[in-house]
């Protein structure tokens, strides 16, 4: 692929809670999922730093911690480059996601308060309702409170394996809407009804859903060269 100097789109809006370099991943890992860049394409520090307004130092620590992701490939003469990543492996790490989320899940149903999932079902309200913007504070909503009762090493690993969702899912993958209405639903009806096995089942069948449309929605994006 042609390493030709290119622009990336410019980060706007995005509250730095962490690290720069923290910041700078996201905002790369954010490019890779969501198709802007693809297996092969070289990472464009210079075009980075021109879109964040950051300098190379960041960059370097964030193209380290990517490589140790296996989202990029690192060449020590050559710079970073966009790994070989395949549909597997994205039902792989939704598996992942699903497993440990489906375990928060089980316990959300064993502990949360009845308070708590009247909160969980206003927010599945403002999901089922909201704007593509709306859906995704609420989505994010929508998990926390589910995650938040968890022991400190499962949100730990939560949010290592959430890092690599892109935060913007729901707005760039068109179709994915009604069944994510859906999933929530069953999610919210067995913790409810303090279903354990239900509330597992369901959060698992939902990032497996969800790792599925994220690849349909690269393959759309021509993320992959050969579909075969």
């Amino acid at each position: 692929m042609s390493d030709a100097v290119r622009s990336y789109p410019t980060a706007t809006g995005v509250a730095r809670r962490g690290s720069l370099a923290d910041e700078v991943a996201v905002y790369i890992r954010r490019l890779v999922l969501t198709g802007v860049l693809k297996p092969g394409e070289r990472i464009d520090q210079e075009a980075v730093s021109d879109a964040l307004d950051v300098s190379r130092s960041p960059i370097r620590e964030a193209v380290v911690v990517l490589g140790q992701e296996g989202l990029l490939s690192l060449s020590r003469n050559r710079g970073a480059f966009v790994a070989d990543i395949t549909p597997s492996d994205i039902a792989e790490h939704y598996e992942l996601f699903g497993a440990v989320s489906g375990r928060a899940a089980a316990l959300a149903a064993e502990q949360l308060s009845d308070d708590e999932i009247d909160e969980l079902a206003a927010i599945h309200r403002r999901f089922e309702r909201g704007t593509h913007a709306e859906m995704s504070v609420a989505n994010h909503d929508f998990h926390r409170l589910i995650n938040r009762n968890a022991p400190r090493r499962t949100r730990w690993l939560l949010a290592l394996l959430e890092r690599s969702v892109p935060a913007d899912y729901y707005e760039f993958s068109a179709g994915v809407y009604a069944d994510a209405v859906a999933d929530h639903e069953a999610i919210l009806a067995a913790i409810s009804h303090r279903d354990p096995d239900g509330a597992r089942q369901a959060m698992e069948h939902h990032l497996r859903q969800g790792g599925a449309a994220a690849a349909e929605a690269l393959r759309r994006q021509g993320f992959w060269k050969d579909d075969g």
